[in-house]
Formats: C-alpha cells, sequence, structure tokens
C-alpha cells in the first residue's frame, strides 16, 4: 500500500488552519528616472524561498543577507488568494515559479521575482509531488491512488496553455524528476517504498530505461557525469553515459538509514537523526565525525527540508506538524549563521 506523506498522515486525524497575515506587500511600479518607462521592482529576486506544507501551505522567503524572514509572500502579493491545500514543492523557468499543492491538484504559476498570480494548472493532475521545466513544457509526478503505484505517471504540460496535454504511466512509483543531457531522470521510490531510478524520454513520452539501485532509495543528486543515489544501506554512483551503476559502497554502520542527499564541490553531505555527515566524493570515503547537529524535539519532521546551496546548508523542522516550524542556516564548515521561525511544516527550500 502506498504511504502519505508525514504530514498528510497526520492531518487524517487532526485538522488545523494557517491563517494569512502580514502587511501588504505589493509590486511597486515606478518611472524610469531617465526614460520615463516603468520599472517593476524585484522584491523576490535574490534569496531563498522557504516551502512550508502547511494545511493551506505557504511560501516564505529570507534574502541573501539573512536579515529577515516574510511569511506568506503569496497572500499578500495577490489579495488573500491561497495556494492549496499540502503545498508540496516549486520548480521553475526563467520567469515563472510553479507551485505544486498536492492536496488540492493545483500548480499555482506566479512570476518568480514579483510572485504575482500568472495561472493555474487545474485538471489533469493526480497528488503531484515534483516538477521539472525542459523544453518549453513541465514534467510532474503524480502518485495518483495510494492504493497501489501502478497508476503513478507523469503529467506533461503545456506552458503556454498550462493544460495537461498527456499522462504517462510510469509502472511504478514517482518522486523527484530532474533533467539532464535531453532526457529526464525519475526517482521511482517514496517514503521507504521502491528501488530504481527511470529515464524518461521527452521526445517520445516514454520510459526507456530503468536501473535498480537499492532497496528504500531515498534521493539522488547529479553532476556532470554521474548520478548519485542514497538508499537505507548504500550510496551507489551512475554512469550516466550507458545509465548503469560504476561503483557502490555500503553506509557505515552509523549511517544506516541515513537521506537527503546532497553534493555540493568534493562533498556528499547525507542526513542522520539530527546530525549532518560528509562523505568525499572522489572515492566515496566517509568522514566518521559529524559535520554538525541540530537541537530538535520532533519525532518525525527532523530535516522535513535539507538544501546545500549557495555555500550554506538549510535545514528545516517541522515540530509537531501543528504550530510553526523552525529553519536553521549554517556555513558549509557547520556554524549557525540564522535560524528563523517558519510556518507549519517547512518541507523544502528554493533558491532565487
Amino acid at each position: 500500500m502506498k504511504k502519505y506523506t508525514i504530514f498528510f498522515q497526520l492531518c487524517l486525524f487532526s485538522l488545523f488552519f494557517v491563517a494569512c497575515s502580514g502587511d501588504d506587500d505589493s509590486v511597486l511600479i515606478e518611472d524610469d528616472p531617465i526614460n520615463g518607462d516603468p520599472i517593476t521592482e524585484k522584491p523576490f529576486e535574490n534569496g531563498i524561498f522557504v516551502v512550508n506544507e502547511g494545511g493551506e501551505g505557504s511560501i516564505s522567503f529570507i534574502p541573501n543577507d539573512l536579515s529577515e524572514i516574510e511569511h506568506e509572500i503569496f497572500a499578500n502579493t495577490n489579495n488573500g488568494e491561497d495556494l492549496g491545500v499540502f503545498v508540496q514543492s516549486m520548480f521553475f523557468d526563467e520567469e515563472r515559479a510553479y507551485i505544486i499543492a498536492n492536496g488540492s491538484n493545483l500548480i499555482t504559476v506566479v512570476n518568480r521575482y514579483t510572485f504575482e498570480l500568472e495561472g493555474r494548472v487545474e485538471s489533469g493532475l493526480d497528488i503531484p509531488r515534483y516538477g521539472t521545466i525542459y523544453n518549453g513544457k513541465a514534467y510532474v509526478t503524480n502518485q495518483a491512488s495510494f492504493e497501489t503505484p501502478d497508476d503513478d505517471y507523469i503529467a506533461v504540460i503545456d506552458l503556454e496553455t498550462l493544460e495537461v496535454e498527456a499522462e504517462v504511466n510510469a509502472g511504478g512509483v514517482v518522486e523527484y524528476i530532474e533533467p539532464h543531457n535531453g532526457q529526464l531522470i525519475i526517482q521511482n521510490a517514496s517514503y521507504g517504498m521502491g528501488n530504481a531510478l527511470s529515464v524518461f524520454d521527452p521526445n517520445s513520452n516514454s520510459i526507456t530505461q530503468t536501473l535498480e539501485v537499492g532497496e528504500a532509495l531515498n534521493s539522488f543528486q547529479m553532476n556532470q557525469q554521474s548520478l548519485f543515489a542514497l538508499t537505507s544501506e548504500k550510496l551507489v554512483e551512475v554512469d550516466l553515459g550507458d545509465f548503469s551503476i560504476s561503483a557502490e559502497v555500503d553506509l557505515p554502520e552509523n549511517l544506516q538509514g541515513s537521506a537527503n542527499l546532497q553534493l555540493k564541490d568534493a562533498l556528499i553531505y547525507m542526513t542522520n537523526a539530527n546530525e549532518v555527515y560528509t562523505a568525499n566524493l572522489a572515492d566515496l570515503s566517509f568522514n566518521e565525525e559529524a559535520l554538525l547537529a541540530y537541537s530538535t524535539t520532533s519525532q518525525f519532521g527532523s530535516f522535513y527540508g535539507f538544501v546545500v546551496a549557495d555555500g550554506r546548508i538549510f535545514i528545516a523542522d517541522a515540530g509537531d506538524f501543528a504550530s510553526n516550524g523552525k529553519v536553521e542556516i549554517y556555513d558549509l564548515a557547520g556554524n549557525l549563521e540564522a535560524e528563523f521561525s517558519a510556518r507549519i511544516g517547512p518541507n523544502g527550500f528554493y533558491l532565487n
């Protein structure tokens, strides 16, 4: 049987509501002092979006200088409009951000710099999870019925009309999806179920290859030549040239069950319990000591979001999933730079 997200499971037993609040942060328009043309300010051009899964979810924004956090930026910009139930993730093209709410089977499209509403995808979705852009179209994984993985599919979305033009059955669980060299790589595993990666050809809208990498696959990352996949017991390197396993190493005993694989420069990062560990990318050797440990009392929500990017480590803790979570930001040496209160269920970070 399929599993709900942790947050979705808890919400089956308790209802809660998130109140949108804050001052009106409407986009300011001024005249260019030289030629009189209007200039649109871009209040969200340089910083980090935080996805708050919530009941009615929301997006927060932290500027790159880490000076503050601004909550409910979509509602504040769009006269109180909401994003739907259980905001899951975001993906981007050059000018727009696409915000997935899987409890409402909805994708909200906004200008990525001003957050002004541009449109919505309101049909053809069934528990959408993650998306990516390739060659003018969006590709979004959908988990569909929780009773079986056999109906999971990839929705192909025309970005001009914001209509789903094809639903391609994946033949198994689908989760993360990322472009690489004219193809899309899909993780066929979610919440402890599934062990494979697949290659999706956007020209034929079909799965062309599938590779089993290990039980309880939980995350993957790519660089130019290789893909690295993290299972509950192994770190696996996949040659992207022929989509075959080129190396695999067992996780040390203390790192069994690690998750949230990230690549940055010469290091691999992963999380275990309340700690962050690293491995050397060149030889896949693990560093015995944790890079950092953070304080958490959450039973299920520790490292509910984790990203290493732009010289920083971003951690989201969902706490009890009924009250505000928190965000902690560290430098790459493991020193705390900033801490903020998030909204309910912070689950991901996206740099803009």
